[in-house]
Protein backbone atom coordinates (compact mmCIF):
# COMPACT_ATOMS: atom_id res chain seq x y z
CA UNK A 1 0.00 0.00 0.00
CA UNK A 2 0.98 3.40 -0.68
CA UNK A 3 -0.21 7.05 -0.92
CA UNK A 4 -0.92 8.20 -4.32
CA UNK A 5 -1.84 11.98 -5.32
CA UNK A 6 -5.85 12.16 -6.69
CA UNK A 7 -6.84 15.20 -6.18
CA UNK A 8 -4.74 18.30 -7.46
CA UNK A 9 -4.37 21.19 -5.64
CA UNK A 10 -7.06 22.75 -8.14
CA UNK A 11 -9.53 20.72 -7.13
CA UNK A 12 -8.90 21.01 -3.48
CA UNK A 13 -9.02 24.45 -3.48
CA UNK A 14 -12.23 24.54 -5.43
CA UNK A 15 -13.86 22.35 -3.33
CA UNK A 16 -13.05 24.75 -0.56
CA UNK A 17 -14.25 27.74 -2.20
CA UNK A 18 -17.35 26.12 -3.44
CA UNK A 19 -17.99 24.97 0.52
CA UNK A 20 -17.39 28.52 1.64
CA UNK A 21 -19.61 30.90 -0.67
CA UNK A 22 -22.86 27.83 -0.58
CA UNK A 23 -22.42 28.42 3.10
CA UNK A 24 -22.47 32.22 2.64
CA UNK A 25 -25.26 31.97 0.12
CA UNK A 26 -27.62 30.47 2.89
CA UNK A 27 -26.44 32.79 5.58
CA UNK A 28 -27.45 35.68 3.33
CA UNK A 29 -30.48 34.42 1.90
CA UNK A 30 -31.50 35.01 5.64
CA UNK A 31 -32.50 38.98 5.80
CA UNK A 32 -33.55 41.41 3.56
CA UNK A 33 -30.71 43.78 3.81
CA UNK A 34 -28.43 41.36 2.65
CA UNK A 35 -29.96 40.24 -0.39
CA UNK A 36 -27.13 42.25 -3.18
CA UNK A 37 -24.56 39.99 -0.77
CA UNK A 38 -26.73 36.76 -1.50
CA UNK A 39 -26.93 37.92 -5.32
CA UNK A 40 -22.90 38.44 -5.82
CA UNK A 41 -21.87 35.27 -3.46
CA UNK A 42 -24.75 33.43 -6.01
CA UNK A 43 -22.64 35.15 -9.16
CA UNK A 44 -19.50 33.49 -7.26
CA UNK A 45 -20.95 30.09 -7.35
CA UNK A 46 -21.47 30.44 -10.88
CA UNK A 47 -17.69 31.13 -11.77
CA UNK A 48 -16.87 28.19 -9.54
CA UNK A 49 -18.67 26.09 -11.08
CA UNK A 50 -18.25 27.04 -14.36
CA UNK A 51 -14.64 26.23 -13.71
CA UNK A 52 -15.41 22.94 -11.92
CA UNK A 53 -17.32 21.82 -15.34
CA UNK A 54 -14.21 23.37 -16.97
CA UNK A 55 -12.39 21.03 -15.50
CA UNK A 56 -14.18 18.10 -16.09
CA UNK A 57 -13.31 18.38 -19.22
CA UNK A 58 -9.61 18.70 -19.71
CA UNK A 59 -8.93 18.70 -15.96
CA UNK A 60 -6.30 16.02 -14.59
CA UNK A 61 -7.75 12.50 -14.00
CA UNK A 62 -10.37 11.58 -11.46
CA UNK A 63 -11.48 14.89 -11.95
CA UNK A 64 -12.41 14.16 -15.48
CA UNK A 65 -16.42 13.65 -16.66
CA UNK A 66 -15.44 10.74 -18.58
CA UNK A 67 -13.79 9.18 -15.32
CA UNK A 68 -16.94 9.16 -13.33
CA UNK A 69 -18.23 5.65 -13.15
CA UNK A 70 -21.81 5.94 -14.18
CA UNK A 71 -24.21 3.45 -15.77
CA UNK A 72 -26.69 1.06 -13.60
CA UNK A 73 -23.69 -1.26 -13.95
CA UNK A 74 -21.20 0.83 -12.28
CA UNK A 75 -23.70 0.98 -9.14
CA UNK A 76 -24.83 -2.30 -9.02
CA UNK A 77 -21.26 -3.55 -8.53
CA UNK A 78 -20.48 -0.86 -6.21
CA UNK A 79 -23.62 -1.71 -3.88
CA UNK A 80 -22.97 -5.32 -3.92
CA UNK A 81 -19.15 -4.31 -2.95
CA UNK A 82 -19.21 -1.56 -0.71
CA UNK A 83 -18.64 -3.48 2.78
CA UNK A 84 -14.77 -4.27 1.02
CA UNK A 85 -12.39 -2.93 2.29
CA UNK A 86 -10.37 -3.61 -1.63
CA UNK A 87 -10.52 0.21 -3.16
CA UNK A 88 -12.31 -0.06 -6.62
CA UNK A 89 -12.83 3.02 -7.63
CA UNK A 90 -10.04 5.59 -6.43
CA UNK A 91 -11.79 8.66 -7.36
CA UNK A 92 -15.28 9.67 -7.13
CA UNK A 93 -17.78 6.22 -6.70
CA UNK A 94 -21.16 6.08 -8.79
CA UNK A 95 -22.96 7.22 -6.14
CA UNK A 96 -20.61 10.09 -5.17
CA UNK A 97 -20.36 10.66 -9.29
CA UNK A 98 -24.14 11.20 -9.53
CA UNK A 99 -24.53 13.71 -6.59
CA UNK A 100 -21.47 15.95 -8.17
CA UNK A 101 -23.12 16.03 -11.56
CA UNK A 102 -26.25 16.78 -9.50
CA UNK A 103 -25.09 19.20 -7.32
CA UNK A 104 -23.22 21.22 -10.52
CA UNK A 105 -26.98 21.50 -12.42
CA UNK A 106 -29.16 22.36 -9.48
CA UNK A 107 -26.67 24.96 -8.39
CA UNK A 108 -27.11 26.34 -12.13
CA UNK A 109 -30.62 26.32 -11.97
CA UNK A 110 -30.53 27.99 -8.60
CA UNK A 111 -28.48 30.49 -9.77
CA UNK A 112 -30.19 31.36 -12.81
CA UNK A 113 -34.07 31.26 -10.95
CA UNK A 114 -32.38 33.51 -8.64
CA UNK A 115 -31.31 36.08 -10.70
CA UNK A 116 -34.48 36.09 -12.45
CA UNK A 117 -36.21 36.84 -8.92
CA UNK A 118 -33.90 38.82 -8.38
CA UNK A 119 -34.86 40.97 -11.70
CA UNK A 120 -38.13 40.73 -11.66
CA UNK A 121 -39.44 40.63 -8.28
CA UNK A 122 -36.53 43.43 -6.98
CA UNK A 123 -35.94 45.76 -9.75
CA UNK A 124 -32.43 44.84 -9.58
CA UNK A 125 -29.22 43.39 -11.45
CA UNK A 126 -28.86 42.31 -14.99
CA UNK A 127 -32.01 41.26 -15.32
CA UNK A 128 -33.39 44.30 -13.54
CA UNK A 129 -35.53 45.34 -17.21
CA UNK A 130 -37.40 42.42 -16.63
CA UNK A 131 -39.63 44.80 -13.60
CA UNK A 132 -42.37 45.73 -16.02
CA UNK A 133 -46.13 45.95 -15.35
CA UNK A 134 -46.41 42.37 -16.93
CA UNK A 135 -43.34 40.55 -14.81
CA UNK A 136 -42.97 42.45 -11.51
CA UNK A 137 -45.89 40.73 -9.36
CA UNK A 138 -44.64 37.38 -10.53
CA UNK A 139 -43.47 35.27 -7.93
CA UNK A 140 -42.51 32.05 -9.46
CA UNK A 141 -39.48 32.03 -9.76
CA UNK A 142 -38.57 32.79 -6.42
CA UNK A 143 -40.35 29.44 -5.34
CA UNK A 144 -38.42 27.67 -8.04
CA UNK A 145 -35.26 29.72 -6.72
CA UNK A 146 -36.31 27.73 -3.12
CA UNK A 147 -37.39 24.62 -4.69
CA UNK A 148 -33.82 24.39 -5.98
CA UNK A 149 -32.35 25.55 -2.78
CA UNK A 150 -34.16 22.65 -0.95
CA UNK A 151 -32.78 20.68 -3.58
CA UNK A 152 -29.31 21.32 -3.28
CA UNK A 153 -29.56 21.65 0.55
CA UNK A 154 -30.90 17.60 0.13
CA UNK A 155 -27.86 16.92 -2.34
CA UNK A 156 -25.42 18.17 -0.02
CA UNK A 157 -26.49 15.90 2.84
CA UNK A 158 -26.53 13.68 0.27
CA UNK A 159 -22.81 14.15 -0.45
CA UNK A 160 -21.81 14.76 3.34
CA UNK A 161 -23.65 11.21 4.37
CA UNK A 162 -21.93 9.07 1.34
CA UNK A 163 -18.54 10.84 2.66
CA UNK A 164 -19.22 9.73 6.30
CA UNK A 165 -20.12 6.10 4.91
CA UNK A 166 -17.32 6.05 3.87
CA UNK A 167 -15.18 7.18 6.18
CA UNK A 168 -16.50 4.01 8.14
CA UNK A 169 -15.86 1.60 5.64
CA UNK A 170 -13.23 2.76 4.34
CA UNK A 171 -11.04 4.39 6.71
CA UNK A 172 -7.59 2.38 5.47
CA UNK A 173 -8.19 4.37 2.14
CA UNK A 174 -8.15 8.39 3.64
CA UNK A 175 -10.47 9.43 1.37
CA UNK A 176 -12.13 11.98 3.70
CA UNK A 177 -8.62 12.89 4.49
CA UNK A 178 -7.99 13.56 0.65
CA UNK A 179 -10.18 16.31 0.26
CA UNK A 180 -7.58 18.43 2.46
CA UNK A 181 -4.37 16.55 1.38
CA UNK A 182 -4.84 15.28 -2.21
CA UNK A 183 -3.42 11.58 -1.46
CA UNK A 184 -5.20 8.35 -1.27
CA UNK A 185 -4.12 5.17 0.30
CA UNK A 186 -3.64 2.58 -3.20
CA UNK A 187 -2.42 -0.72 -3.68
CA UNK A 188 -0.12 0.69 -6.33
CA UNK A 189 0.70 3.98 -7.72
CA UNK A 190 -1.92 5.92 -9.35
CA UNK A 191 -1.02 9.37 -8.50
CA UNK A 192 -1.96 12.18 -10.87
CA UNK A 193 -0.02 15.31 -12.55
CA UNK A 194 -0.93 18.81 -14.10
CA UNK A 195 0.42 19.94 -17.27
CA UNK A 196 1.49 23.35 -17.83
CA UNK A 197 -1.87 23.98 -19.92
CA UNK A 198 -3.82 22.92 -16.72
CA UNK A 199 -1.79 24.92 -14.16
CA UNK A 200 -2.01 28.18 -16.51
CA UNK A 201 -6.10 27.70 -16.87
CA UNK A 202 -6.72 27.30 -12.95
CA UNK A 203 -3.82 30.07 -12.04
CA UNK A 204 -6.02 32.50 -14.62
CA UNK A 205 -9.30 31.60 -13.29
CA UNK A 206 -8.49 31.69 -9.74
CA UNK A 207 -7.06 35.01 -9.98
CA UNK A 208 -9.93 35.83 -11.96
CA UNK A 209 -12.30 35.54 -9.33
CA UNK A 210 -10.54 37.04 -6.54
CA UNK A 211 -10.82 40.07 -8.80
CA UNK A 212 -14.31 39.51 -8.92
CA UNK A 213 -14.74 39.39 -5.17
CA UNK A 214 -12.51 42.34 -4.94
CA UNK A 215 -14.59 44.32 -7.54
CA UNK A 216 -17.42 43.74 -5.72
CA UNK A 217 -15.82 44.90 -2.22
CA UNK A 218 -14.79 48.80 -3.99
CA UNK A 219 -17.55 48.41 -6.23
CA UNK A 220 -21.10 47.29 -4.18
CA UNK A 221 -23.61 48.96 -6.74
CA UNK A 222 -22.21 47.46 -9.56
CA UNK A 223 -24.20 46.25 -12.38
CA UNK A 224 -24.61 42.62 -10.76
CA UNK A 225 -27.09 44.56 -7.67
CA UNK A 226 -27.62 48.21 -8.98
CA UNK A 227 -31.52 48.76 -8.80
CA UNK A 228 -33.30 50.38 -11.84
CA UNK A 229 -34.50 52.62 -9.73
CA UNK A 230 -33.28 56.22 -7.95
CA UNK A 231 -32.59 56.39 -4.63
CA UNK A 232 -34.15 59.67 -3.26
CA UNK A 233 -33.38 61.38 0.19
CA UNK A 234 -36.11 62.99 1.42
CA UNK A 235 -34.78 64.87 4.03
CA UNK A 236 -32.81 66.48 1.66
CA UNK A 237 -35.67 67.26 -0.39
CA UNK A 238 -37.73 68.36 2.97
CA UNK A 239 -35.22 70.57 4.47
CA UNK A 240 -37.50 72.98 6.41
CA UNK A 241 -39.75 69.89 7.25
CA UNK A 242 -36.46 68.41 8.93
CA UNK A 243 -35.78 71.12 10.79
CA UNK A 244 -39.14 72.57 11.87
CA UNK A 245 -41.30 69.09 12.28
CA UNK A 246 -39.00 66.10 12.42
CA UNK A 247 -38.80 66.06 16.24
CA UNK A 248 -42.03 65.36 16.35
CA UNK A 249 -43.60 63.60 13.32
CA UNK A 250 -42.35 61.31 10.82
CA UNK A 251 -41.43 62.15 7.35
CA UNK A 252 -43.22 60.14 4.57
CA UNK A 253 -42.63 60.67 1.18
CA UNK A 254 -45.17 62.22 -1.53
CA UNK A 255 -47.66 59.96 -3.22
CA UNK A 256 -46.47 60.58 -6.52
CA UNK A 257 -42.94 59.37 -4.79
CA UNK A 258 -44.23 56.58 -2.98
CA UNK A 259 -45.98 55.51 -6.57
CA UNK A 260 -42.22 56.03 -8.44
CA UNK A 261 -40.57 54.12 -5.26
CA UNK A 262 -43.58 51.23 -5.87
CA UNK A 263 -43.28 51.28 -9.65
CA UNK A 264 -47.13 52.22 -9.79
CA UNK A 265 -48.42 53.80 -12.15
CA UNK A 266 -51.96 55.15 -11.97
CA UNK A 267 -53.56 56.63 -14.85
Amino acid sequence: MQKSYIWSLPTRVFHALFVIFILLTFLSAQEDQWLNIHAVVGYAVLILVLFRICWGFFGPKYSLFKDFPLGKINIKDYLNHIFEEKLKYIGHNPLASYVMISMFVVAILAIITGALAFGIQEGKGILSFLNSSFFKKMELFGEIHEFFSSLFIALIVAHVGGVLVDRLLHKKQETLNSIVTGYKITSENKSIKLNIYQKMFSLLMFIFFIGFIIFNIYNPKNILVASKYETTDYKTQNELFVNECASCHTLYPSQSNAKKIMGINYV
